[in-house]
């Protein structure tokens, strides 16, 4: 089973803390998203680093799909 999962982003810009986040549709997508924005801090124009982290929400994101049984069972 696949669960959302939250990628969550906290920076500081100009002396003030942001915190933010994204729903992914699962873990790996959060892992992805991190590895792809590790200078992020060049977008948001953070005063140091942009901290991200990944957060399980427990909220399925696909839900399991029942199969018919085969006939004769």
């Amino acid at each position: 089973m696949e669960m959302f999962t939250a990628l969550f982003i906290t920076y500081t810009l100009r002396g003030i803390d942001v915190e933010t986040y994204l729903i992914l549709p699962d873990y790996e997508a959060c892992q992805i998203a991190i590895r792809d924005n590790e200078d992020m801090h060049k977008y948001f124009n953070a005063d140091s680093d942009v901290d991200m982290w990944c957060i399980k929400t427990g909220k399925l994101s696909r839900s399991i799909k029942p199969k018919l049984r085969p006939d004769g069972v």
